[in-house]
């Protein structure tokens, strides 16, 4: 067993070509802070450092592997961050690390990540991975059997092993409370922002007012942090189709505790912007409403920016945001066809509905985030043609603080990405949902494929959906990205892309 004196959590940042998201580099990686708010608070002993290697560059990153050797290296690893959370695993073995992965990516590909990756040792699939990880340096310093720790994912002589384990310890946990009522999110501890390095948070602050400064002209922007004090979405027994959001099961902090983490971080980093990562805060408007009644008289004027659904857009929810400081929304608002809307989220879900709710917004003075999604099953010419006239609609109506638009991803932990590697199931829901298969040969070829390796292509793999399950050439769908892309930036909207590479943009 390997005692543990020095921990390095870092938040990869993105791979060299892959396309950046409008938000990159303006909000902090939360995660790794967490993760060590409570590796500190259970083993004060440690001498733990938090970075985001979205702001912090790579060979400064390597430099402190090689300086300050670790003797465990966490690695948050996305889809869109995989080689280079692979390159800082192998900087980790090389200096004597006990290297362990988590976040979307390691929880997706876990087995294949184990089966091919030696610089790999252990995968955390916890999506609350904060008490896992603190009973992971309790396992290795031998006080607790490895396979006590929950979510964790690790070789044996037998092959890889699962711990399906609770990830928040029972005691912390009302079991007899519903999730709006059980606080089950109080359990996770108030993140010392204090964690990660000043020079970070000051480099956020500017990243952020280069980006969205004309949306404060009357306010000053001191500090910027996220804070995710509830989890999941009301979709959670029928997701959008291209979500991976591993669980969407609802949980919920205490208005208490929000607050609470709400001062904790003004007095830390000097923030007035907020970005709750809450999966979709129209999903519960009585914990919103619950949020404005314990609002602190004393708290000042804090501003949050939240995720919301069109489908869910109501003059309450428009109102309670109001009263709680919210300044702006993110929406995914996929497509501007009804159709489409319909096979890629469900029947809730329509070009009126989104028109509805953005209007709501404008007149509440509530800029929208929103991302467009290109190329759903049974994508044709008119859908595509219907989806690029509404982003312009949204940008000369002035609705839209930022606005995404890129080809369909097919995520593993998504529907459309299970489909890939399930073809009967992908071939049950065409029958069942109204649209085609159009290369039955090519789907069946896909989880040979792709269901091995670790490593996926996003262009390759988008490319193949594309040929399936779209009637619009993926060459297509990437010059409608670029069109959209263009009118935002010439009448100054941030623009940005997911999961493309840059190369393909240029």
């Amino acid at each position: 067993m390997k005692h543990v004196q020095k921990v390095l959590l870092v938040n990869a940042g993105t791979d060299g070509d892959v396309s950046s998201i409008a938000n990159d580099g303006t909000f902090p990686a939360l995660g790794v802070v967490s993760l060590a708010t409570v590796l500190l608070r259970d083993h004060p002993y440690l001498d733990v450092i938090a970075l985001d290697g979205q702001i912090t560059p790579m060979r400064e990153i390597e430099q402190l592997i090689r300086d300050f050797e670790p003797d465990v290296l966490g690695l948050s690893a996305l889809g869109t961050s995989y080689l280079n959370t692979l390159r800082l695993a192998e900087a980790g073995k090389n200096a004597g690390a006990v290297t362990i992965l988590g976040n979307d990516q390691a929880a997706a590909m876990a087995r294949q990540i184990l089966a091919h990756r030696e610089c790999v040792d252990y995968v955390c699939a916890a999506d609350v991975g904060e008490f896992a990880l603190s009973a992971f340096v309790d396992a290795l310093d031998g006080e607790r059997p490895v396979t006590s720790v929950p979510g964790l994912l690790y070789r044996t002589d037998e092959g890889v092993v699962h711990n399906r384990l609770p990830e928040i310890p029972a005691p912390l946990v009302d079991i007899g409370a519903g999730a709006l009522v059980g606080n089950v999110l109080d359990a996770i501890p108030v993140p010392d922002r204090s964690l990660m390095p000043a020079a970070n948070w000051e480099r956020y602050r500017q990243n952020y007012l280069a980006r969205y400064g004309s949306l404060h002209d009357d306010e000053e922007v001191t500090g910027v942090t996220t804070i995710n004090r509830a989890r999941g979405c009301a979709r959670v027994k029928h997701p959008c189709h291209f979500c991976g959001i591993a669980d969407l099961n609802l949980r919920f902090s205490s208005p208490e505790v929000f607050w609470h983490d709400v001062r904790a971080a003004q007095q830390q980093v000097a923030a007035t912007i907020f970005y709750e990562a809450f999966d979709s805060m129209s999903s519960s408007p009585r914990w919103v409403e619950r949020l404005v009644q314990a609002r602190p008289k004393d708290i000042g004027d804090p501003r949050f920016f939240v995720y919301t659904q069109a489908a869910e857009t109501t003059e309450r929810i428009v109102d309670l945001y109001l009263r709680l400081g919210v300044y702006r929304v993110n929406m995914g608002l996929e497509s501007g066809d009804t159709r489409m809307l319909k096979l890629l989220k469900g029947p809730r879900d329509s070009l009126e509905n989104n028109r509805r709710a953005c209007a709501l917004f404008k007149e509440a003075g509530l800029p929208i985030y929103g991302s467009l999604v290109l190329g759903g099953p049974g994508e044709d010419h008119e859908s595509l043609d219907n989806t690029v006239a509404f982003a312009r609609w949204l940008i000369d109506n002035e609705m839209m603080a930022a606005l995404e638009a890129q080809p369909l991803y097919p995520d593993f932990g998504a529907l459309t990405g299970r489909w890939m590697m399930n073809p009967d199931l992908a071939r049950a829901t065409a029958k069942d949902k109204g649209f085609e298969i159009l290369d039955d040969a090519l789907l069946d070829s896909m989880p040979e494929k792709y269901g091995r390796g670790d490593i996926v292509d996003f262009d390759e793999i988008s490319m193949d959906w594309c040929r399936i399950f779209s009637r619009v050439g993926w060459d297509e769908l990437v010059e409608a990205t670029r069109t959209i892309r263009g009118y935002a930036d010439r009448h100054g909207t941030v623009s940005g892309s997911a999961r493309i590479s840059d190369s393909r943009l240029a």
